[in-house]
Parts: structure tokens; sequence; C-alpha cells
């Protein structure tokens, strides 16, 4: 993946809608400077940070990797309000598969790292995309960093 970390301080090589890419204290990275902050206005709101990537064939492993840390206002223990979901998209644009998605019921105290295989889709052009969504009311905050991609 280009641009990783955001640390260019710009999207490019991702698309990111406006006020994704952050340095604020409020939500630091987990290393470097900065982050992609999704959500977290308490309003109704949906941001979106993806990227297409080439995925070669004649490997074993294609392994994609995030470090998250989610943050919330809301006080539920049993619905979820909020999401983030993690989604792969073929070249057309349509959903191939949904990797995950949590919500304000999976706040972190701080980043946690996550793993998905993507073998299944060897020698294709993907696009990973993220997608927080927020309800009307409290905030919850979906933080990603230090992307990757393991071609192994």
């Amino acid at each position: 993946l280009g641009n990783p970390g955001l640390e260019t301080g710009t999207a490019a090589p991702w698309s990111a809608a406006s006020g994704v890419i952050n340095n604020s204290s409020s939500e630091p990275p987990h290393s470097g400077s900065w982050d992609a902050w999704l959500a977290g206005y308490g309003t109704t709101h949906t941001d979106t940070l993806s990227q297409s990537v080439t995925l070669p064939t004649g490997c074993t492993n294609y392994n994609l990797s995030f470090w998250l840390h989610t943050d919330t206002a809301e006080s539920s223990t049993t619905t979820a309000y909020d999401t983030l979901k993690v989604q792969v998209l073929n070249s057309s644009g349509s959903v191939l598969t949904t990797l995950a998605t949590y919500s304000n019921l999976d706040h972190n105290t701080g980043y946690a790292q996550h793993t998905f295989s993507l073998n299944s889709y060897a020698g294709q052009k993907v696009t990973v995309k993220f997608i927080g969504a927020e309800d009307f009311e409290y905030q919850t905050s979906f933080v990603l960093d230090d992307t990757a991609m393991n071609v192994s």
C-alpha cells in the first residue's frame, strides 16, 4: 500500500473523505505523526478511506493489516450504533466481501492490530475500503494507522 502510515500528511494514494487525514493530539497515531480519523462527530455522518492495489500472482500469502483505536461516547453495551466496515471491492466498485465490522461496542484504550487474508483475490486489482458511519448522537471515533499489505 502507498503511504501506509499516512506520514505524508495527505491522503494520496488513498482516497479519503474531507478531514479524515489527521494529526490532532485528540486522537494520536499508533506511530509517527499522522493517522486516519473516521467519524467522531456525534451526528449522522459517514467517512471513507480507500486505496486500490493489484495483488500479484504466484505468492502464497496476501495479508492486509492495520492498527485500529476506537473510542466512543455511546453508553450501550449491547447495541452497535456506530460502525466501521472494512471491505474489499472489485475493479468495478462492487463489494466482494466485508472483512469485518467494528462498532462502538469495540472501544479500546489503545490500538489493536487486525490482519485479514486476501488470498482469494490473488492476481486481481482490488480496493480496500474503510467506511465509518455514525448515527445521530454520541460520537464514536475509528482511528486507523500503519496499514500494510504483506505479500509473500
